[in-house]
């Protein structure tokens, strides 16, 4: 055919029938398209001007409910039925009668030489699931086709047309792909979890296993197609809760929780989740086997606690952060003869152990508050039972604090110290007397040589007859005399037991302990050295002070009583550091023969003596004591070196500290 002939001679004329719209068959919305268009400015022409290949082949994609087009010609003008419409989008109508390549201009890239290598070669080709790019709705979508393109041939052989089926499978990839995704996630999460899943069909036979279950079912090898029954064969026991959970959830659709032991071979406890599906049902369980002995050993502790707590003597509790009892034990109850259900659920102020002690209540809610904040409390209280017996206790107040450190309890503990005060105010008691026993032999040899003195000039007077001389030896005795005033006066002081503290200066207190213990000091070789720089006078009880300094001078005394030695009394202004409060500093140091380390870690427990049937062991016990009533304290240095052996005591004693200690 030449190159300069037109469409109708190319395709060949054929009669004109009056009834030409006539040759369009069908009533769809595209035949009517087709009947009214105007082809007059296409090469097509006149609807009687086409030939009969093109009438065949338009007529029956026409008639078609699949979606079908046929590109026309060289300009491969588009033809479509009422099925492909949808496809065109925004194209419909104009892409009617127009050049495929025009419609299609976004994707021709793609569409474009498969559909030339069938007009013009005959090649035919099928495409699935093909991402074709096209514009909708003014913006290029991905949309996925599967489609064919055929070669339309007229009985002489020759192509003149493309006709091509196609359809959108877009919503079936996307629904595709998001099943894949879902599937995906569900498998990643049964691979990930730690149970083991087991899906059973309607036929109780196996049809999925995870890797857990693959793992815990090893022994049993591949059960995919197996019976449930025949895979786990143990678990048909009488009253088992494993048939009963899984027939109920196959046969009436209702899942169900429990717990079951597993016998031989496993000896497992599991826990198991059955729920039922559309094909069957699901089985999830896990090995909770450590987590049951986990429990056994925590009932057995639990009961263990509890037998220790009620047998106890120790008061003891569980209070709530916010004050609320939550438990106690029986010591606790019988303070008042109480029950449980009387105290629990109690504000921890509102317990008879308070109730009955003025004052009690609002200490008690003082030291929970504390207790919240993180603090640990613990000091000596006593209370009044309800019988009016008054007991005291050694009370402590614990916070508990979880991972996050927060407090979430308080355990108020308190034990009865009653009978051991009384026991510490004996031995206080028994100290004194010791005190006094030792002073006495100091005191009747320091009043004994004067009064010896006294007798002697007494009688050198009577037998004088010189009234100088007469009244020299009454000048000498009554010098004597007034050596026993100031003995005796300096023994009233340190014996007599203030009630009230007041001022003392601390060069008093020194030098009076030290002229009790004149006769010793000389008679051991002992020379004393005096370094009193302190002019602040000390506010304490002053017979307590005098007792601690008895007790520290006549130890050093004891230390250096065979081979004599140096006496080292100081004291000092300085400063606490353990409060930062200003403090007076008594020094005791001798040269004796020092305190080995064994016996220096142990000095300050009652009993406990280096001087066998000659001490009571409870000297330094009261002088700490005493030290700490006056908010101070005190410190032991030790050596035993040949040449520079001895002790050094530093009584640290604050000047305001029994102020501070009667405020508290």
């Amino acid at each position: 055919m030449a190159r300069g002939q037109s469409s109708a001679a190319r395709f060949g004329s054929e009669a004109a029938s009056p009834h030409s719209q006539g040759k369009i068959s069908g009533d769809g919305e595209m035949a009517e398209l087709v009947r009214s268009h105007d082809w007059s400015d296409t090469p097509l022409g006149a609807i009687d001007d086409w030939p009969e290949t093109l009438l065949s082949c338009l007529n029956t994609i026409l008639a078609s409910r699949f979606p079908m087009a046929l590109a026309w010609g060289r300009e491969m003008l588009q033809f479509y039925n009422d099925a492909y419409r949808p496809l065109m989008a925004e194209k419909h109508p104009h892409a009617l009668g127009r050049p495929a390549a025009e419609s299609w201009e976004e994707a021709w890239y793609i569409v474009g030489p498969e559909l030339e290598a069938a007009l013009l070669r005959g090649e035919a080709t099928y495409r699935e699931k093909v991402l074709i790019p096209v514009r909708r709705r003014g913006q290029l979508r991905d949309v996925y086709w599967t489609y064919s393109n055929s070669p339309v041939y007229t009985p002489s052989g020759e192509i003149v047309g493309v006709l091509s089926a196609c359809h959108d499978i877009t919503g079936e990839i996307l629904a595709k792909r998001e099943r894949d995704t879902v599937t995906a996630q569900l498998n990643q999460a049964l691979e990930a979890t730690a149970d083991a899943v087991v899906s059973v069909d309607r036929d109780w036979r196996i049809s999925y296993v995870n890797p857990v279950a693959k793992h815990v079912l090893a022994n049993y090898g591949d059960v995919i197609g197996r019976l449930l029954w025949e895979v786990f064969p143990h678990i048909g026991f009488p009253g088992s809760p494993f048939v009963e959970n899984y027939r109920r959830a196959m046969e009436q659709g209702t899942g169900g929780e429990f717990e079951g032991y597993y016998p031989e071979p496993f000896n497992v406890w599991v826990d198991v989740h059955v729920r039922p599906t559309k094909d069957g049902i699901v089985i999830f369980f896990r090995d909770i086997t450590g987590q049951k002995e986990t429990e056994r050993i925590a009932r057995e502790t639990s009961a263990r606690l509890d037998a220790m707590c009620n047998t106890s003597l120790e008061y003891m509790g569980l209070v709530s952060p916010e004050g609320k009892l939550l438990d106690c034990n029986r010591a606790s109850l019988e303070f008042a003869d109480n029950t449980r259900e009387d105290l629990i659920g109690k504000w921890f102020w509102e317990c008879p152990w308070f109730t009955h002690t003025p004052g009690a209540p609002e200490m008690a809610r003082e030291v929970l508050a504390r207790a919240v904040s993180g603090e640990h409390i613990r000091f000596e209280w006593p209370l009044v039972r309800p019988t009016g017996d008054i007991l005291v206790f050694d009370f402590s107040l614990s916070p508990v604090r979880d991972l996050d450190g927060k407090v979430v309890l308080l355990v108020p503990e308190g034990r009865d110290i009653t009978s051991l005060k009384r026991a510490e105010s004996a031995l206080k008691k028994n100290e004194k007397l010791a005190a006094v026993g030792r002073l006495a032999a100091s005191i009747a040899h320091e009043i004994n040589n004067p009064l010896e003195a006294v007798t002697n000039l007494l009688f050198l007077s009577l037998e004088s007859a010189d009234p100088g001389q007469v009244h020299r030896y009454i000048q000498a005795a009554e010098r004597e005399l007034r050596r026993v005033s100031i003995i005796s006066n300096q023994t009233l002081r340190f014996h007599k037991q203030s009630t009230n503290p007041k001022f003392v200066r601390s060069d008093e207190l020194l030098r009076g302990v030290i002229a009790a213990y004149q006769a010793r000091i000389m008679n051991a070789g002992i020379h004393v050295e005096e370094r009193l720089r302190a002019q602040e006078p000390l506010y304490c009880f002053d017979g307590e002070i005098r007792q601690a300094l008895n007790s520290l001078i006549g130890n050093a005394i004891d230390a250096m009583r065979s081979e004599g030695g140096r006496l080292l009394v100081r004291s000092r202004e300085g400063t606490d550091w353990r409060s930062g409060h200003k403090c007076l500093i008594l020094t005791i140091a001798d040269t004796g023969h020092g305190i080995s380390p064994e016996n220096r870690d142990r000095i300050f427990e009652p009993f406990f003596t280096t001087k066998g049937i000659g001490g009571t062991g409870l000297g330094l016990w009261v002088t700490q004591e005493i030290a700490e009533r006056h908010q101070g304290w005190l410190r032991v240095r030790s050596a035993e070196t040949r040449g520079q052996s001895g002790a050094v005591f530093n009584l640290v004693l604050p000047f305001d500290g029994v102020a501070r200690q009667n405020a508290a």
